[in-house]
């Protein structure tokens, strides 16, 4: 059985601006079952070009950017509007 993940205990990273199509995140994801999540606050980079769509996350935290033909949903620390400001730069 899993650890409860104190969310509020993990904080986004900071990101650089940058430009060209990969975006860089904090990963929210976590792994069922797993004590310790080893993806969780780490980096993520995101080919926006692939994105289709962006949404508050269901469990309401973070934010949820699903790709193109259903390739990938990642969940990101990062709330929505930092997301979609992060995808304009």
């Amino acid at each position: 059985m899993s650890e409860e993940i104190d969310f509020n205990d993990i904080k986004t990273l900071d990101i650089k601006k940058s430009k060209g199509k990969f975006k860089t995140f904090t990963n929210g994801s976590t792994l069922p079952k797993i004590k310790k999540q080893p993806y969780l606050g780490k980096h993520l980079s995101i080919n926006i070009d692939k994105i289709l769509s962006v949404y508050p996350s269901e469990d309401g935290i973070g934010t949820s950017i699903h790709a193109e033909n259903g390739q990938m949903t990642w969940k990101v620390l990062e709330d929505i509007d930092t997301v979609i400001e992060r995808i304009n730069e």
